[in-house]
């Protein structure tokens, strides 16, 4: 982390990456404000119950933060999402207008150093050729024109989620290029299947033959720790050259499907 070891906040730190996140931070000796709708028995860390599906939670959260960390935050690991068997309306609010705006409402509170990681994924690996819409949509001022404006192709294709990811991977990058001249670097972070609680949701949104058949060909599904601890690299001082740039954790299971091997 920077030399003044502020706090990191995590989202979705109850479960899955999220709490595994959490873990790994407090190995390291860094504290965590950790903010979830689910409310832990115990938790190693300060804690904010909120609902990052509204403009008004979003609010909340950003003012409980500030008064836990006056001193300022070190990161932000924006890892809060839900599967798209949700809602689509659930899924775009939380996948893509919640690490837009939760990361605009802290950024005041990002010190000289900070870093923020925003959890994407292997499925939005070709976002690029998507940009225009994608940018229309993330950038909106007016949320509610921005999702009536894609209701229509979002309810026909049903891809709310690979849609809100490529959201995620776009954002990183206008995130890291409004960001050069605080010294605060934005990257994300991509994985594949991984043995989380929601998992058996991917499995009915994208296929369970799929998902199993990657999880065989790979050896496994991954665990949350493969991609907490690559969260955590990019929140350390270790990837201080890093920045705007989305890393891949999924075992090599882009790579394979992308190949001449696979496509013969």
């Amino acid at each position: 982390m920077n030399q003044l070891n502020s706090p990191v906040v995590v989202t979705g730190a109850v479960s899955g990456i999220g709490a595994a996140t959490v873990a790994s931070l407090r190995v390291k000796g860094i504290s965590v404000i950790g903010v979830d709708r689910t409310v832990p028995e115990e938790f190693d860390g300060a804690f904010v119950r909120g609902d990052l599906g509204t403009s008004a939670g979003i609010e909340q959260v950003v003012e409980e933060v500030s008064t836990l960390a006056p001193n300022g935050i070190s990161g932000l690991a924006n890892i809060a999402g839900v599967p798209g068997t949700a809602p689509w309306r659930t899924v775009l609010n939380v996948n893509v207008f919640a690490v837009r705006d939760l990361t605009r409402g802290l950024a005041p509170l990002l010190v000289p150093g900070a870093a923020v990681v925003n959890l994407a994924s292997s499925v939005a690996w070709d976002w690029r050729g998507n940009a225009p819409e994608l940018g229309a949509f993330a950038l909106a001022a007016d949320r509610e024109k921005a999702l009536a404006l894609v209701s229509t192709a979002i309810e026909s294709s049903g891809e709310s989620y690979l849609f809100s990811k490529q959201c995620v991977m776009l954002l990183t990058g206008e995130f890291a290029a409004e960001n050069l001249s605080a010294g605060i670097r934005v990257n994300s972070v991509s994985p594949g299947p991984v043995q989380t609680p929601i998992l058996k949701d991917f499995k009915a949104d994208h296929g369970a033959a799929k998902v199993e058949g990657a999880a065989a060909l790979l050896g496994r599904f991954g665990e949350p720790e493969d991609i907490a601890e690559v969260v955590l690299f990019l929140l350390s001082e270790s990837s201080r050259w890093i920045n705007g740039t989305d890393i891949r954790v999924d075992g090599g299971l882009t790579a394979y499907r992308t190949s001449a091997v696979a496509l013969g």
